[in-house]
């Protein structure tokens, strides 16, 4: 059970967020809920749809449906003519940025960050100079297309004067961010990466499990080096994990995966002290693991769990 108010750090991973979705789904059935959502590429899409209107049980019910019908094509489409453009210069990126504000358009609900049911805060990267931004204010929308902006796959969104590209390029300090928010109790919620699959085979594969491999190793970092007063609890990611971030054919199966392991992971933890910070815990890395077979799973179904008295 938690105590006081709770922040959920969520990170990136393309097609591995729908982790998170069980993940938070499993917090919510233990009575852990936000109160504060910081959130780093596909985490900012998870992190900004939680904080719409609506009960967190009713925001991650329809959260978990979107990832169930949600296809590649729905936000990286093919566009052989854009290739080519941005081979020639013509086009900041491969893929256009058109699925994704759509999809958000039609499904987050509000507008700006002082519309939102929570506390949200997005990160990005300032391309120019290479600066991590914690976005807090203005248009939603365009914080969550920056943070979910990688490099040379879909294309910087100039706001505020800034360029700005995936918050997980400029490690930004979302702990250090969530800790400063006046909370008790931080959740990281890491989307992981494939560390059981074979090499990415096509281009977005391999731009979306380096992006993913690259937040992932400035998490362990961070967790490392995290001092602050807020409590810290890692839910530890899905391992071993087959699936690339580019495949969307297995969102059941990770939203099942992710929603069963944290509720083990919940039964079974203690109350003692977080390992050393020397300790990379359950995000250390390691060497290859034969390709798992995905288990069969049920369709993620609604929640309507009532916030758990903290005191």
């Amino acid at each position: 059970m938690s105590h006081g108010r709770v922040a959920f750090v969520m990170t990136g991973g393309g097609s591995l967020g729908a982790v998170q979705v069980g993940m938070a789904t499993a917090l919510l059935q233990h009575g852990i809920e936000p109160d504060v959502l910081v959130g780093t590429s596909v985490g900012a899409v998870n992190a900004a749809y939680l904080a719409g209107p609506g009960t967190t049980g009713e925001r991650l019910a329809s959260l978990a449906a979107l990832w169930s019908g949600m296809r590649r094509r729905d936000l990286f489409s093919l566009q052989p003519q854009r290739w080519v453009q941005a081979t020639l210069g013509t086009a900041p990126s491969m893929f256009s940025g058109d699925p994704l504000r759509l999809l958000l358009a039609r499904h987050l609900s509000y507008h700006a960050f002082e519309d939102a049911r929570l506390p949200l805060h997005i990160t990005a990267t300032d391309v120019v100079t290479g600066t991590g931004v914690i976005l807090s204010s203005g248009p939603v929308l365009d914080a969550v297309r920056a943070s979910a902006a990688v490099p040379g796959l879909l294309p910087p969104v100039h706001l505020g004067g800034r360029t700005l590209v995936d918050g997980a390029i400029g490690h930004p300090g979302a702990l250090a961010h969530a800790d400063g928010c006046g909370v008790e109790e931080i959740y990281l919620l890491p989307a992981g990466y494939p560390c059981a699959g074979g090499p990415p085979r096509t281009a977005l594969a391999t731009a979306l499990t380096a992006v993913s491999v690259l937040l992932h190793r400035q998490l362990v970092d961070e967790v490392r080096a995290y001092n602050g007063h807020a409590r810290l609890h890692v839910v530890p990611p899905l391992c071993p994990l087959a699936i690339s971030p580019a495949d969307f054919t297995h969102v059941d199966s990770l939203l099942h995966r992710a929603r069963v392991a944290t509720d083990a992971w919940l039964s079974h933890r203690t109350d003692q002290a977080p390992p050393p910070a020397t300790d990379d815990g359950v995000l250390a890395f390691h060497g290859p693991h034969e390709e798992p077979q995905e288990p069969p799973h049920p369709s993620p179904t609604a929640l309507g769990q009532k916030k758990a008295n903290r005191s």
